[in-house]
């Protein structure tokens, strides 16, 4: 009987793959012999999924988007919308060391948006979902220009994100701009 493969896994595997080498090496450390010994497979079975390197560094990055918005999903439902605009600004403030990884994995996308237009796309993407979610949730506490607002406080948070990553701010002291950011624009 033939082995059932599940593509979208597999996808998922390479994608993990893909950031673990950019984590060590940065997005041109990407190959797909870089990556296939970086997920214990043969190059063969990373063009059996992908027939470019940019396919593959795209389809990781689009990867990346869709674990972070499942991440931030997976909120109860009974949390407020000011814990849940807390937890997404918050959110992009790397806390740890895996944090931290994953941080300036996105920002070697973001780097690399300047000369893909698919991956400025999915960048682009990424950013006006964080906002237009911030902007939802600020407009559910009563807040006035939510649009602007939003805005406002997911740009504080990403620069605030990049200041702790290269190490001109402690997480502590970022997270403490942003709570009071936050207090600062929500009502009463």
């Amino acid at each position: 009987m033939p082995k059932l493969v599940d593509h979208d896994v597999r996808r998922r595997e390479i994608a993990q793959a893909v950031w673990a080498v950019i984590a060590e090496r940065g997005i041109e450390g990407v190959t797909l012999r870089s990556v296939a010994a970086e997920a214990g497979v043969s190059v063969g079975r990373i063009q059996h999924y992908y027939a470019s390197r940019e396919e593959l560094v795209r389809d990781s990055c689009r990867e990346l988007l869709k674990a972070a918005t499942q991440r931030f999903e997976a909120v109860d439902d009974d949390t407020t919308p000011v814990e849940k605009l807390r937890r997404l600004a918050l959110g992009r403030i790397p806390t740890t060391p895996e944090f931290a990884i994953g941080t300036s994995i996105w920002l070697a996308y973001e780097a690399k948006s300047v000369d893909d237009p698919v991956i400025a796309e999915l960048v682009q993407r990424g950013h006006a979902g964080g906002v237009q979610e911030a902007a939802a949730l600020l407009s559910e506490c009563g807040v006035a220009d939510a649009s602007a607002v939003a805005l406002r406080l997911m740009a504080t948070a990403e620069g605030l994100a990049i200041r702790v990553l290269v190490g001109g701010l402690e997480p502590r002291g970022a997270t403490e701009l942003l709570e009071n950011l936050i207090a600062e624009v929500l009502p009463g």
